[in-house]
C-alpha cells in the first residue's frame, strides 16, 4: 500500500501541468475515436490500467487511437485503453487528478484546432504552406501511411517499413528544400528532426529497438539513447535537396525516401564512435531548421521555360527570392560573385529583375547584376579585371550598377584619361575609376592574331614521350627563362630557387600542351648559349679550365589556348612532338552521324571523331544551341582569318544544318583560321575537311561556360547550357 501511495504521489506530480482553457471544455472520448495527447508533461503508458508497468511514453502532440474509453483501473481512477501510431497497445490516465477535472487525452475534433496553433505562422501570406501536424503524424517516423508510395529497389532482406520509399501520392508537394549553413555556401551538414520541437516520443531510442529487431545493431547505438538524442533523425550534408510538404519560418517539413546502412555500422568513418546510431531511418517526413533551407516553392516553378531577354553576371552574392519584395520573400538561394543568371524580363520590378531559376520564376536585386541583352552587339574586350574594392559603376549620367571586390570586369579601354576606364556594364559602356581595378590581363583581338600571318607548319605532340606534355611560354614568361639562363644556373643558389619558385607558380606564364594535341607554327628561332658561362664569375677561376658546354635549341612561336606563346626546346631532350612543315598535317576519319541532346530534344548530325574527341560544324553547335542561354551567331573577317561567335545572339541559319554523316572517311587538315568570342580569340583546335571548319566539341562549350557529357551507355552527347563547363568546389548550390 505505500508503494501505491507513493506511485500516485508521484503520478500526480507529474500531471500538475495542464494545458490551459481545454479542461472547461473537454469534449467526452468514446470507443474509436482519435484522440490527442494535449497535457504539457510526459504521459506514462502502461499494460494495464494502473500506476506501474510502463511500456512506453508519450508526450503533447502524440495521436492515439481510444480503443476503450473510460476503463475503471486502479484505486477507481479512470483509464483509456489506447492504441500508439507504432501499433503499441497500453493505457493511460484519463485524467490528471482524482477529481476528473482536467482530461489527459482530447477528442481530434476538439485538439486538432488548439494543437495546430504551436505550428501557425506568423506571416500567412509569406509562408503559405502551414505545418499541421494533425495531418502530417499519419506521415512521420512510424505514421501509418508512409509506405504508400512506390517501393525502391532494395535488396537487403527488411520489413517494408525500413525500404525507401517515394512520397505518398496523398502527401502534398509544395516545393523543395535546398540544404545550407549559411549563404556564403559553406560545407556542412545540417540535423533532421523526427518531429517539430519537442518530440512526443524518444523517436531515437525507438528507431535504434527496430533496427535491433530486424538485425540491424549499429556499434555504440546504445549509448546514444539519451533524451538529447530522442529528436535527431539523421544528417543531411548541405547541397542535399529534398521534397519540401510544408514550412514555416521555424520549420521545413520534408519528405525522404529512407535509407538503411546495409553495412549494419561495420563501415565507420575513420574517429567515428556512434555516428552509424543515426544512418538508418524509415521514409517518413522528417523537419529540418528553416534557417538552413533555400525554398523552391511550388507556386514559383513552371512546367514551361520561358524565353530568356538577357543573361546576367552577379557582381556581388546575390539572393534569390520568391518575390520582388525586400522584406516579404522566402529565400530560394544565392548566386555568388561572377555566377551566371538567365533574365526572363529585363524591365525591374519593385528594383528586381526577374529570372529563370532552377525551373521556376524568381528574383533577384538589379543592384548585383551586370545584365547582357540578347542581340546586343559587345565591344571587343582588351583587359579583363577584377574589382580591387566595392564600388558603384557609373555610364557617365547615373549609377547603373554595384560590383563587390572580387568581381570581374570586361574593360574596354584602360585608363583613357589618366584615371578612368572604360568597361562593359548593363549592355552600355560604363566608366570606373582605374585605382578600382586589379588583376588586369590584356586580352587579343583578332587584329593581334592576324600579325603573326599564315602558319609555316604543324606541331604535334605526338611521340611516346607525348605523354609529358610540351611546356609554353607567354612573352613574358620567355623573357622570364631568359633571364634565369633557361634553367642552367650553377652558381647563384639564390637566382636558382628563385626560378624553380616560378616554375612552381605557374601563373599563366606556363601552360603544357597535352598529348595528342597540335598547334600552328608561325615561326622558329634558334638559340645557343655556353650552359656554364656563368662559373666563369667565380673568382679565381681560369676561363682555359672550363670548356665550352655549348646548349643549342629551337623556339617555335605558336598560337595556343587563345594566346600567342612560345614553346622551348632543346636540340638534346627527348622528341616530344613532330614538327609537320607546310600543310602536311592531316588526320583520316570517318563521316559519322552522331546524336547531340539537349532539354529533351535529340540532334542528329555528322561529326568526325580524331584522337578520341568529337569535331562538328560550327553551324551546327550554334543550331543546337539556338534559343538557350548559350545561342551565338557566327560572322567571318577575312581580313583576319578569323570566326567570330557573337555571344547571346539568336543564330542566322544559312541551309545545310544538322545534315547526317554519309559514312565516307576523308582526310582532315591542320586549318589556321582563327576563333573568336566575341573578337577575343579562344583555345580551339580546327580541321578543315573539304572546304569546311570542324571544332573540337569541347572547347566550344568551355568557351560558352556550359557542361557538354558523353553518355557511354547510349552513345549520346548532352549539352546542358546552364550547367558551368566544370564543376566548381566554391559554387553554391541554391
Amino acid at each position: 500500500m505505500k508503494n501505491r501511495i507513493i506511485c500516485a504521489i508521484l503520478c500526480a506530480i507529474m500531471l500538475m501541468t495542464t494545458f490551459g482553457s481545454l479542461s472547461v471544455f473537454a469534449a467526452e472520448i468514446k470507443d474509436g475515436d482519435t484522440a490527442y495527447v494535449t497535457y504539457g508533461g510526459t504521459v506514462l503508458v502502461t499494460q494495464n490500467p494502473t500506476y506501474s508497468g510502463g511500456i512506453g511514453e508519450v508526450n503533447k502532440g502524440a495521436r492515439v487511437t481510444v480503443l476503450e474509453a473510460y476503463v475503471v483501473g486502479e484505486d477507481n481512477r479512470k483509464f483509456h485503453k489506447i492504441q500508439l501510431s507504432d501499433g503499441t497497445v497500453g493505457y493511460v490516465l484519463a485524467y490528471t487528478t482524482a477529481r476528473e477535472t482536467t482530461p489527459i487525452l482530447e477528442s481530434a475534433a476538439t485538439a486538432e484546432k488548439e494543437l495546430n496553433k504551436q505550428w501557425e505562422t506568423s506571416d500567412p501570406d509569406k509562408y503559405q504552406h502551414a505545418i499541421e501536424m494533425t495531418f502530417l503524424s499519419d506521415y512521420i517516423y512510424g505514421g501509418s501511411k508512409t509506405t504508400e508510395g512506390k517501393e525502391r529497389n532494395f535488396y537487403a532482406k527488411v520489413p517494408t517499413e525500413w525500404v525507401r520509399h517515394d512520397r505518398p501520392a496523398s502527401l502534398p508537394l509544395v516545393g523543395m528544400a535546398v540544404v545550407h549553413i549559411g549563404d556564403e555556401g559553406k560545407i556542412g551538414s545540417v540535423k533532421a528532426s523526427f518531429y517539430p520541437g519537442e518530440p512526443p516520443i524518444n523517436y531515437h531510442a525507438k528507431r535504434l529497438d527496430e533496427l535491433k529487431a530486424i538485425g540491424y545493431d549499429p556499434p555504440f547505438a546504445e549509448k546514444t539513447k539519451t533524451a538529447a538524442n530522442a529528436n535527431t533523425a539523421f544528417y543531411a550534408t548541405t547541397t542535399s535537396e529534398f521534397e519540401v510538404v510544408a514550412y514555416n519560418e521555424k520549420w521545413v517539413a520534408v519528405w525522404s525516401e529512407g535509407g538503411v546502412d546495409e553495412s549494419r555500422g561495420t563501415i565507420r568513418q575513420c574517429g567515428e564512435q556512434d555516428g552509424t546510431a543515426f544512418t538508418s531511418w524509415k521514409p517518413a517526413v522528417y523537419f529540418l531548421p528553416r534557417n538552413n533551407c533555400y525554398i523552391l516553392d511550388i507556386n514559383n516553378q513552371v512546367s514551361t521555360p520561358p524565353k530568356i531577354e538577357a543573361v546576367g553576371r552577379a557582381t556581388g552574392l546575390l539572393m534569390v527570392k520568391t518575390t520582388p519584395d525586400d522584406t516579404n520573400y522566402v529565400k530560394s538561394g544565392v548566386y555568388k560573385i561572377n555566377q551566371s543568371l538567365q533574365i526572363v524580363n529585363s524591365t525591374p520590378e519593385k528594383g528586381h529583375y526577374k529570372i529563370y531559376y532552377k525551373k521556376g520564376l524568381y528574383y533577384v536585386d538589379t543592384k548585383y547584376v551586370n545584365m547582357q541583352l540578347a542581340n546586343t552587339e559587345k565591344p571587343t574586350t582588351r583587359y579583363k579585371a577584377i574589382a580591387a574594392v566595392d564600388c558603384n559603376i557609373s555610364d557617365g549620367s547615373s549609377v547603373v550598377g554595384s560590383v563587390k571586390a572580387g568581381a570581374a570586369i570586361d574593360v574596354i579601354e584602360l585608363d583613357y584619361d589618366g584615371a578612368n576606364s572604360k568597361i562593359w556594364f548593363n549592355s552600355r559602356e560604363c566608366t570606373v575609376p582605374t585605382a578600382n581595378l586589379t588583376d588586369l590581363t590584356k586580352t587579343m583581338t583578332a587584329a593581334d592574331t592576324a600579325t603573326l600571318g599564315k602558319p609555316i607548319g604543324v606541331l604535334s605532340v605526338d611521340t611516346p614521350w607525348g605523354e609529358w606534355g610540351a611546356l609554353t611560354y607567354s612573352a613574358e614568361g620567355l623573357a622570364k627563362l631568359k633571364e634565369y639562363r633557361f634553367g642552367y644556373i650553377n652558381v647563384d643558389m639564390d637566382k636558382s630557387i628563385e626560378y624553380s619558385q616560378w616554375v612552381l607558380s605557374n601563373n599563366g606564364d606556363i601552360s603544357k600542351i597535352q598529348d595528342r594535341e597540335w598547334v600552328n607554327v608561325y615561326g622558329i628561332e634558334e638559340y645557343s648559349f655556353d650552359r656554364d658561362a656563368d662559373m666563369l664569375e667565380i673568382p679565381g677561376i681560369d676561363p682555359a679550365d672550363i670548356d665550352p658546354w655549348i646548349i643549342t635549341g629551337k623556339i617555335y612561336t605558336i598560337f595556343y589556348n587563345g594566346e600567342i606563346r612560345y614553346l622551348v626546346h632543346e636540340d638534346d631532350e627527348h622528341e616530344i612532338f613532330t614538327f609537320y612543315p607546310g600543310n602536311g598535317f592531316g588526320k583520316n576519319s570517318v563521316a559519322k552521324t552522331q546524336t547531340v541532346c539537349l532539354d529533351g530534344l535529340k540532334y542528329n548530325t555528322v561529326a568526325y571523331n580524331i584522337d578520341d574527341n568529337n569535331y562538328f560544324k560550327l553551324r551546327d553547335i550554334a543550331k543546337i544551341l539556338d534559343g538557350t542561354i548559350k545561342s551565338f551567331d557566327i560572322q567571318y573577317d577575312g581580313a583576319t582569318n578569323s570566326i567570330d561567335m557573337l555571344s547571346f545572339y539568336d543564330y542566322t541559319a544559312v541551309g545545310g544544318e544538322l545534315t547526317p554523316g554519309d559514312g565516307v572517311e576523308r582526310t582532315a587538315r591542320s586549318s589556321s583560321a582563327f576563333l573568336t568570342l566575341d573578337g577575343v580569340p579562344i583555345k580551339a583546335t580546327c580541321f578543315n575537311i573539304e572546304g569546311n571548319n570542324y571544332f573540337k566539341l569541347r572547347d566550344i562549350t568551355d568557351a560558352l561556360d556550359c557542361r557538354v557529357e558523353w553518355d557511354a551507355s547510349t552513345r549520346m552527347i548532352w549539352i546542358i547550357p546552364a550547367r558551368t563547363a566544370y564543376d566548381d568546389p566554391d559554387e553554391i548550390v541554391g
